[in-house]
């Protein structure tokens, strides 16, 4: 996931606006139905709220399986919920910081809080289903 993450991190600006704008205006004429009757102006300002809306969730996203992954990985220990979410929050430092050497990339305070949100409810969903795991596995008839 780490590696996932770096690759999207090290697209350049224009090649990650490129997909993401693509997508949004498929979503965009799947959400409003007459998107292409609207004049070209219209078109822009729900592309362009699509498309922030779209590139935050693909944050929150990405870092909640990370998340998910560093708790099923850490949940042996006393602390492994807060080290998961902790690891993931230094992960989401370390990707924004990359994102400054990438050309029109910037590495930004909101997404870190956005990847770290991420990675605390992929914790919280690993705690679920490990919950949900042992409840079936001590259960069994």
């Amino acid at each position: 996931m780490m590696i996932l993450i770096f690759y999207f991190s090290a697209q350049p600006a224009d090649d990650s606006t490129e997909t993401s704008s693509r997508f949004c205006i498929l979503l965009a004429r799947m959400l409003y139905p007459d998107y292409d009757l609207y004049d070209w102006s219209i078109r822009e300002i729900i592309t362009d709220g699509l498309t922030f809306i779209v590139r935050k969730a693909a944050h929150f996203t990405e870092y909640a399986v990370l998340g998910c992954l560093f708790y099923f990985n850490l949940n042996y220990k006393k602390s492994g919920f807060l080290l998961a979410v902790l690891l993931t929050g230094l992960y989401a430092c370390t990707d924004e910081f990359h994102q400054l050497f990438v050309s029109g990339r910037s590495g930004q305070l909101r997404d870190v809080a956005i990847d770290t949100c991420g990675g605390l409810c992929g914790a919280i969903t690993g705690f679920i289903i490990l919950c949900i795991w042992y409840y079936f596995w001590n259960h069994k008839k």
